[in-house]
């Protein structure tokens, strides 16, 4: 199984030929690029980004209608690295100030392609590992507090969640399935222990050695020693567990 992580992106050109030919360049040169979808103007661009919240963007800067530079106006904050492509040098200077990562003429040579990739990869984890430190100073100066976040480690990104938002953990393999409310569902490349070490001081009790659940997310406790989770999924309570969440947990729920 490949495990070498992936970095989303798009790409932004007015030409359906070089579109293609740089998804073709991406997927055989670049393969830890993953190119989720593609935009032939501003419009479009910009609902992409919106929707898929790329890591990374390619774009052409000439384009008929709005610019690449229009683009980028109507972002208030730039979540995402920048790697111009075009035919007009003369954009160069512009492109260094809005901080792209490069800029790279058409018709795009594969070592220059690679260059600007691997610039984007050293941002992007840069980016990443500020993140992560933030929260993690956020979670120790308020350890408890289910309005802290942990990262989550997904196959193809982290997640930052707070920690509330959490309704259970179940083991699944040699992974996580992470139930959020609202129903969203994550899978993480952490096992199951690696979340009891990191939750069970914020309120997650372990049922059993597949579950871990968030105590303020309990609806009810059936005396078959099921519980009954606020999004009604079920999870079993393990008899060697049943005295320690009795009297850790049942006094704030009901018992059936």
């Amino acid at each position: 199984m490949n495990t070498q992580e992936l970095y989303t992106a798009i790409i932004i050109d007015d030409e359906p030929k070089l579109r293609e030919v740089l998804n073709i360049k991406l997927s055989q040169f670049c393969p830890e690029i993953k190119v989720l979808d593609m935009a032939e103007d501003v419009t479009e661009a910009h609902s992409k980004i919106t929707l898929l919240k790329p890591q990374l963007i390619f774009l052409d800067i000439a384009m008929p209608g709005e610019s690449g530079f229009d683009l980028l106006d109507k972002f208030e904050d730039i979540e995402f690295e920048i790697i111009f492509v075009t035919g007009y040098n003369e954009y160069a200077l512009d492109a260094l100030k809005v901080s792209a990562v490069d800029y790279i003429l058409k018709p795009v040579k594969t070592v220059d392609l690679q260059t600007a990739v691997a610039k984007a990869q050293k941002r992007i984890d840069s980016k990443s590992k500020v993140e992560k430190y933030d929260v993690l100073r956020h979670n120790l100066r308020n350890l408890g507090d289910q309005n802290s976040k942990i990262t989550i480690p997904g196959t193809n990104a982290y997640e930052f969640v707070t920690v509330g938002n959490i309704v259970r953990c179940e083991g699944w393999q040699k992974y996580t399935k992470i139930f959020l409310k609202g129903g969203d569902v994550l899978i993480s490349s952490y096992n199951i222990g690696m979340f009891k070490e990191m939750l069970e001081s914020y309120n997650f009790f372990s049922t059993h050695k597949s579950h871990l659940i968030n105590k303020k997310e309990i609806k009810r406790y059936l005396k078959d020693g099921t519980v009954v989770m606020s999004d009604d999924s079920q999870v079993p309570v393990a008899r060697r567990r049943k005295d320690d969440f009795i009297s850790q947990v049942v006094k704030f729920i009901s018992v059936l």
